[in-house]
C-alpha cells in the first residue's frame, strides 16, 4: 500500500481545536489506514496518487462503548469550526464519511440490507440531519444491521458541512451481494455563523 501524505500543520490546529472544545482524541505520527479509506480515495482519484493531502479521523465503530450519534454529529460540527476559523484564506477542503449503510457481514442476519431505512438516511442526511441523532446505538443495529453503525461516520461528515446543505448527487444501488452502495455529495450552503463555500468543495462524499 502506497503512504498517502499528510498535513501536520493542519493536523495540529484541529488537534488543538477539538481539545478546546472537550474532546479527548488520540492522535499519531503515523497511521495505517484500511479498506474504509483506500477504497474512496481510490474511486475519486483512479488515475494515480490523489492531489490532496490527509487527515484521517477515526470514529470508534467496532469496539463497545461506541460513541452515540448526536456525539459524532457534535464532533463534526467541532470539526466543520475548525475548518471554518483556519487563518489560511485559501484552504480548500474536501470532507468524505466512509463506511456503510445498512449491512450486516456475519451472524443470523448476516446479508441484512435495509433499503427504505438507507434511503431515508440519504434525505435525511441533507436536509434533517438532527433526526438522525435521536436513534441510539441500539436502535441503529437493529435497524441496519451491526456494521450499519457505520452511519456514525456519515453523521460527522454531515455536520462538519455547516447547519444548511444542497444536494449534488445521490445514488443508491444493491448489488449481488451483501452490501449495497450509496453516495452522497453536499456542499455548504453559507450561514451567518460559518462561511464554509469557500472552504469545502462541492463534493462532500460519503
Amino acid at each position: 500500500m502506497r503512504p498517502y501524505k499528510g498535513d501536520a500543520d493542519f493536523s495540529w490546529k484541529l488537534i488543538e481545536s477539538l481539545v478546546e472544545e472537550e474532546f479527548d482524541i488520540v492522535s499519531c505520527q503515523k497511521m495505517l489506514v484500511d479498506h474504509a479509506f483506500t477504497v474512496p480515495m481510490q474511486l475519486l482519484w483512479p488515475d494515480g496518487v490523489p492531489p490532496v493531502r490527509v487527515v484521517p479521523i477515526a470514529v470508534n465503530t467496532i469496539q463497545h462503548p461506541l460513541p452515540s450519534a448526536s456525539r459524532c454529529f457534535k464532533l463534526g460540527q467541532a470539526v466543520g469550526r475548525a475548518i471554518a476559523n483556519h487563518e489560511d484564506p485559501d484552504l480548500k477542503v474536501v470532507v468524505i464519511g466512509t463506511g456503510g449503510l445498512s449491512h450486516q457481514l456475519d451472524g443470523t442476519r448476516a446479508g441484512f440490507i435495509n433499503k427504505p431505512f438507507d434511503l431515508l438516511c440519504l434525505d435525511q442526511l441533507v436536509e434533517e440531519p438532527l433526526c438522525l441523532t435521536h436513534y441510539s446505538n441500539r436502535e441503529l443495529i437493529e435497524l441496519a444491521g451491526t456494521q450499519g453503525i457505520e452511519l456514525l461516520n456519515w453523521l460527522a461528515m454531515r455536520a462538519a458541512v455547516g447547519d444548511r446543505s444542497k444536494l449534488v448527487h445521490s445514488h443508491y444501488h444493491i448489488p449481488i451481494s451483501n452490501t449495497a452502495g450509496g453516495l452522497l455529495v453536499i456542499e455548504p450552503q453559507e450561514t451567518p455563523e460559518f462561511e464554509l463555500t469557500r472552504r469545502l468543495q462541492p463534493y462532500v462524499a460519503a
